[in-house]
């Protein structure tokens, strides 16, 4: 339990979802069945989180490129979001609420009806921040043909996440090895087509409606019950190596834990989206000029904790 925050710091920006694959890998490795509602629980906030996170990065990445006005627009969204988390479980940033076995505390109705109204206008949102840069000729100076990548090169460099469906590659844990409920929800994998900054840009904010979408079919459905199995205060893990992974706003965040069979893991390693993105960036700069590094670089969208090792 105690490393679970730990894993905040790595990708801060997105800390739930490091709290996620933790938890899920000591739950596979202790054979847990987590209660139904906290899974559609878990699954509920790592969808806010993926939102987030692509928030985030669409307000800095246009910021890098010469565009303020959306940085201001899309931090103003992401607030509403870490009230709600703040709410939730006490903080902003580095967050701690998955447990083993489920989550910290329950969802409440007052938090699904304020998770209601955010949705109620957030598409109106993400349509605002296309509507300033998607044809922008700037934007697209900056974007289009820039740092071409193919899938084939996005496969062997490990690319994972937004960054390798936009070279449409259809890979998304969520679909290919569910997790939570994600099979129990409708929703697409959306993909681009010539694997440049401006379709790497594409696909995030259509990851963002599809999250909505997901959000929206979670809180009609989450069922009654508890939000926490039953779990003993000390653990103690069987000996074994267990690997276990999600998919965060980045890519492929896995969680790879060697137990010896005592209370505490012989060793722990994180498989970082982040690090494996960033092996891509000198394949992507070639034949670019220094100035569309800022725009290439951004496109990865790095987390710098994420890939300090």
């Amino acid at each position: 339990m105690q490393v679970i925050p730990h894993t905040d710091r790595l990708d801060y920006v997105c800390a739930m979802a490091n709290n996620y694959a933790y938890v899920r890998a000591v739950e596979k490795l202790l054979g847990i069945t987590v209660p139904e509602r906290a899974e559609y629980i878990r699954t509920l906030v790592a969808e806010m989180q993926r939102i987030i996170g692509h928030l985030f990065w669409l307000g800095t990445q246009a910021l890098d490129i010469g565009a303020m006005t959306v940085f201001f627009w899309t931090f103003r969204e992401r607030e509403i979001l870490l009230d709600l988390f703040e709410q939730l479980c006490g903080a902003r940033l580095t967050l701690n609420y998955y447990r083993i076995g489920g989550v910290d505390s329950d969802f409440t109705p007052e938090l699904v009806s304020r998770l209601r109204t955010f949705l109620e206008t957030f598409p109106q949102k993400v349509a605002e921040y296309d509507s300033l840069i998607a044809s922008n000729r700037i934007w697209i100076g900056r974007t289009k043909n820039v740092a071409v990548i193919s899938g084939e090169d996005a496969i062997n460099f490990g690319l994972t996440g937004p960054t390798l469906r936009g070279s449409g590659v259809d890979y998304d844990i969520r679909k290919l090895e569910p997790y939570g409920v994600y099979d129990k929800v409708e929703w697409e994998v959306p993909l681009g087509k010539h694997g440049d900054t401006y379709d790497r840009y594409w696909v995030r904010m259509e990851e963002m409606r599809q999250s909505v979408s997901l959000v929206e079919q979670l809180i009609d459905n989450i069922p009654d019950g508890d939000f926490q199995a039953k779990t003993k205060a000390v653990l103690k893990l069987p000996k074994g190596e267990f690997y276990q992974r999600v998919e965060t706003a980045r890519g492929d965040f896995g969680v790879y834990i060697v137990s010896e069979g005592g209370t505490t893991p012989y060793r722990i390693k994180f498989r970082s989206p982040g690090f494996s993105n960033l092996s891509a960036l000198n394949h992507m700069v070639r034949g670019h000029k220094i100035g569309d590094m800022v725009a290439i670089m951004g496109t990865l969208d790095l987390v710098i904790p994420d890939i300090d090792r």
